[in-house]
């Protein structure tokens, strides 16, 4: 028997295909009435590490920028759900994914993929996909570019 969604992870790194896996959770989390953990995992990157204008910022200001990042993305995409909780962690994305899902007590996780193509496919496997292999609940994908 299917389980009942009730809290739904919806982890995003705030790209295009990221926000429609926002919108499938939103539709989920509309339909189950369930709670939205939108969530997003700073693994250090160039670009997270500078503000607008090169200056390099501290963790605190960084872990700032995504939290306001997210609130965004919550009040456009998510048309400010009203159950949505955001958590925002610095580290290794899928660690931090697992651990909220445990924690949390996740039925659901819907996320975005990125296509791969040649040997950085061989390679690496995406955090979607890491998921889909660790998580301790079912992982809903959507495949990017797909609506």
């Amino acid at each position: 028997m299917p389980r009942e969604f009730k809290t739904i992870l919806c982890p995003t790194d705030f790209s295009e295909g990221s926000q429609t896996a926002a919108e499938y959770a939103l539709w989920f989390a509309k339909t189950c009435d369930a709670t939205i953990v939108l969530a997003h995992s700073i693994h250090i990157q160039t670009e997270q590490l500078k503000d607008e204008d090169g200056h390099l910022l501290g963790f605190d200001q960084i872990k700032e920028k995504a939290q306001n990042e997210l609130e965004t993305l919550r009040d456009a995409v998510l048309e400010g759900y009203a159950r949505c909780e955001l958590e925002v962690e610095i580290g290794d994305p899928l660690e931090h994914l697992i651990e909220v899902a445990k924690r949390r007590n996740v039925d659901l996780i819907v996320t975005s993929t990125r296509e791969r193509t040649g040997v950085g496919a061989l390679l690496t496997a995406s955090v979607a996909e890491k998921l889909l292999r660790h998580a301790p609940c079912p992982v809903f994908i959507v495949r990017n570019g797909v609506r």
